[in-house]
């Protein structure tokens, strides 16, 4: 694993959320394994402050969150604000940030850098370490504030088969990829909760819709508020076919609902045909957003789904 592509993810990190003064990638014992700081905010002694603040918060993390995979955290520390983020098993990204900062961009931020330091210490360097537009968007989000509550959200999937929609929902909900490939047959429906604080919460209902349009009937599309249309970035036709997906969306669901393009198996590299500049001109030409995925790493995987839900919440 090259610690020039953790840096890498850390500066950007820095450049994106200027009211982050320094960040760190740690290990679960909180050992610093790279950090970077602002020159303006003195860098050296602000990594030390959080040394220093790890080693009286890590045994409260690890009591509060033991052995869970994924949770964020905001605390505040005197005239600053002390974020710690985990999005896999290896590793803990922890922020100091002023108090101005808004809660949701750390948050937005902190998970989607976390997330891909857990796919480079795991091996994964064919990732891409730019920001996608789509997390910027997320940042904004009603101005930094998040509203209390619980939210039912269907979100459906549609795109030909094998693009991988039943795997999407795999690795959200279970965290796993499977190799062997099973069509689904006409719709099947998951459930998961995403808690987005510890006062809001947005319970997902799935629909993962069968490639086969002749299997699908109006009534799946019925009541859904929101649509991921999934593309196979190794076969070309699957995006040409989103615009009767897209067709078949518009006609069923009469609401305005948030849409994003999905360029799954962006793990092969190799392979690729379809080319995010396409995907991006696509999205843009229709008025939504685009996101690069892979099913089988979780690369920007969460991060769909945690748009979705800051779209629903902005509905209400």
């Amino acid at each position: 694993m090259s610690t020039h592509l953790l840096k890498i993810a850390l500066t950007s990190y820095l450049n994106e959320v200027e009211g982050v003064l320094a960040v760190a990638a740690c290990d679960r014992d909180g050992l610093i394994i790279a950090s970077e700081g602002r020159e303006d905010a003195g860098s050296e002694n602000v990594i030390g402050v959080i040394s220093t603040i790890l080693d009286g918060y890590i045994e409260r993390i690890k009591s509060e969150f033991g052995t869970e995979s994924n949770f964020f955290n905001i605390t505040t520390t005197g005239d600053k604000k002390f974020a710690y983020c985990s999005m896999g098993s290896h590793s803990i990204l922890t922020s100091i940030a002023s108090q101005d900062t808004s809660d949701v961009k750390l948050r937005v931020f902190s998970e989607h850098i976390a997330g891909k330091i857990e796919l480079l210490l795991e091996g994964n360097e064919d990732i891409s370490l730019e920001i996608p537009e789509i997390i910027r968007v997320l940042s904004k989000t009603r101005g930094g504030k998040l509203p209390a509550g619980e939210y039912s959200n269907k979100l459906i999937l549609t795109g030909d088969y094998q693009v991988g929609k039943t795997s999407l929902i795999t690795r959200f909900i279970e965290s796993k990829f499977n190799e062997s490939y099973i069509s689904t047959l006409q719709v099947e429906i998951s459930k998961k909760t995403m808690e987005i604080s510890t006062e809001t919460k947005v319970n997902f209902i799935i629909w993962d819709i069968a490639g086969q349009r002749k299997t699908i009937k109006p009534n799946f599309y019925t009541g859904a508020n929101a649509a991921f249309m999934v593309v196979d970035r190794t076969r070309k036709e699957t995006l040409e076919n989103i615009n009767t997906w897209y067709d078949e969306i518009k006609t069923t669901v009469k609401a305005k609902i948030p849409v994003v393009l999905v360029g799954n198996k962006t793990d092969m590299v190799d392979s690729i045909v379809v080319s995010e500049e396409e995907l991006k001109e696509f999205a843009q030409k229709r008025g939504f957003h685009y996101i690069l995925t892979s099913a089988k790493t979780g690369e920007n995987v969460n991060d769909a789904f945690l748009y979705i839900a800051y779209k629903v919440m902005e509905t209400v």
